[in-house]
């Protein structure tokens, strides 16, 4: 692995798959910028599919688990990722349990792939989980008003909510009963994986980030 300096600003994402001059130009600076880039987009634009990562988790028999998460903030400079869950839900458990974890980010329009791995915490309190909490959507808070944990098993297709809030955004006073099944899930990673797809030959390349710098290397797709 080689020693890189960081950009100082990061570049905007890609309109369009990278292609000739513009794939051959691309260092291994360039690609952990794009991996920023896409991070910093996730958080900031709620249009893009960006927004909804694949956090990756492993289950109390050793298995891994999946699925689809709000990206809710990025900061880049902790290399930290906020993510909103129900603190009764499975992967709250097998975050306690096993912090180690990992995500999947792709963009379509540029045709790029993001891994991230490193390890993930989950905070039920503390000034970070309640400023996260009064910083959401009143739509957002109310999903925390569900009366039984997420992978409950029920008889019938349920939202989980109670039949008072269903379909409506409740009071405020309400609203705030949910807070104690709210938590914030802090995703910290080490290590990207990104893979730069293209018809005039991928690129792939692995950054691993340390306090005050970061190294990459170069590998096959």
């Amino acid at each position: 692995m080689s020693g890189m300096e960081m950009p100082q600003a990061l570049p905007p994402l890609p309109e369009a798959p990278l292609e000739g001059e513009a794939l051959r130009k691309l260092g291994l600076a360039d690609m952990a910028a794009l991996a920023l880039a896409m991070l910093r987009e996730g958080a900031m634009n709620a249009a893009s599919p960006l927004r909804k990562p694949a956090l990756s988790t492993i289950s109390a028999e050793g298995a891994p688990t999946l699925r689809t998460v709000f990206l809710r903030g990025f900061d880049p400079a902790e290399r930290r990722l906020d993510i909103f869950t129900d603190a009764r839900s499975p992967k709250a458990a097998e975050i306690a349990a096993e912090p180690r974890a990992a995500m999947l980010f792709y963009d379509p329009v540029p045709d790029i792939q993001l891994r991230l791995s490193g390890r993930a915490a989950v905070h039920r309190r503390g000034a970070a989980a309640d400023a996260a909490w009064s910083g959401a959507a009143l739509s957002s808070r109310r999903a925390y008003l569900v009366t039984a944990p997420p992978a409950t098993s029920s008889p019938e297709p349920v939202s989980g909510l109670p039949l008072d809030v269903e379909g409506i955004i409740p009071p405020l006073e309400r609203i705030e009963e949910g807070r104690a099944n709210f938590a914030l899930l802090e995703f910290v990673f080490a290590e990207a994986d990104i893979l730069v797809l293209s018809r005039t030959g991928h690129r792939r390349a692995r950054i691993r980030f340390s306090a005050d710098a970061a190294q990459g290397e170069w590998l096959v797709p």
